[in-house]
């Protein structure tokens, strides 16, 4: 009788514990089916919208919501690399000595007063605190930079009372006198181009007597042999159109309505390039411009002098023409990439 209640006690547990399994099983594979389907609904989302580019922060926003500034300068090394023409007067960058600005040569240990110009291209993020360093290098190509300071600026959005900003540093040239390129180079944190963040005034004056005669340096800053051509134009910077547009320019033709903000860029972009481009502005006949030597090799870190001689054809000439010397790599496909210039303006009174 004992032995049969025992039985039936040890049977009842058994049940007991297999219900229990089976309970708790459900609900194990119930928790196990429910997040398959999460991972599986977490896959498919990220399948639909685009992954995130390589340097591009995780989250997405749009942009109505995420606004960039775009501080900028006249930089002739992105402006070539879009196919315009430069002149290396740089017009964002002025030297004044005292009040008047500066003509011909600097004065050796002589303190001048410098200012660079800054412009957004954004109409809707300003920038705070952008920096802007300027250094000089020895007249030439991708000769030896010496920093003289850095400052910051505030800038406002495209457009604004704030933008253009100015940035005035104060610098005492060193005890050789002669002709300085001078470089300003901005940064910002979060710059929407910063291609365009660098720019150089290179200029050199010279009477003309029989001829005009220049020199500048060229120096091969890379770690290996580099080869180099050296050509002239007589690109200059086109007269500022009025900031009213003609009747119907800057709109859009179907509509008569203001063009969107992109549109506009694009069509300003398209026109520059069509009467801009380089190539399109060759020394005309009536000069000769001589240079010795067009094109050479240079050992890495080695420097040598590109000489420079201008003259008009027509003796009777009076006045000042401005010449832009421009200083190529040529890689081993035969590829030109734009390494530095110097405009040169020639003068006859």
């Amino acid at each position: 009788m004992a032995g049969s209640l025992v039985n039936h006690v040890r049977t009842a547990a058994l049940l007991l514990f297999a219900a229990e399994f089976w309970k708790r099983l459900a609900v194990g594979l119930k928790v196990l089916f429910a997040t398959i389907r999460m991972l599986l609904c977490r896959l498919a989302k990220r399948q639909r919208l685009p992954g995130p580019a390589q340097n591009d922060c995780c989250i997405q926003l749009p942009p109505d919501i995420y606004k960039r500034a775009d501080p900028l300068l006249y930089a002739q090394y992105y402006l070539m690399a879009q196919g315009l023409a430069v002149t290396w007067d740089n017009p964002d960058i002025d030297i004044f000595d005292g009040a008047a600005p500066v003509t011909g040569a600097l004065q050796p240990s002589r303190t001048y007063r410098v200012r660079v110009r800054v412009w957004n291209g954004s109409y809707d993020a300003p920038a705070v605190g952008v920096g802007v360093a300027l250094s000089y290098l020895s007249f030439g190509a991708q000769t030896v930079s010496r920093p003289i300071a850095n400052l910051a600026v505030n800038l406002g959005a495209k457009g604004t009372i704030d933008c253009p900003a100015y940035a005035e540093f104060s610098w005492t040239t060193p005890a050789t006198g002669g002709h300085y390129c001078l470089q300003a180079q901005l940064s910002w944190g979060d710059d929407a181009n910063p291609g365009n963040n660098l720019g150089q005034k290179n200029v050199n004056i010279a009477e003309m007597r029989s001829s005009a005669k220049f020199s500048f340096s060229v120096r091969n800053e890379a770690s290996v042999v580099r080869r180099f051509q050296i050509e002239a134009d007589c690109y200059g910077l086109p007269k500022l159109q009025p900031c009213t547009p003609p009747r119907g320019q800057g709109r859009d033709e179907r509509t008569d309505t203001p063009q969107p903000r992109l549109a506009e860029s694009k069509a300003r972009w398209a026109k520059a390039l069509e009467e801009q481009a380089y190539g399109r502005f060759p020394v005309p006949d009536d000069w000769s411009v001589r240079i010795v030597p067009r094109t050479l090799s240079l050992q890495p870190r080695q420097i040598t002098e590109i000489t420079v001689e201008i003259e008009p054809r027509d003796a009777a000439f009076r006045g000042s023409r401005a010449f832009n010397v421009h200083v190529f790599t040529i890689g081993e496909s035969g590829s030109r990439t734009m390494t530095g210039g110097v405009t040169l303006i020639a003068t006859k009174g």
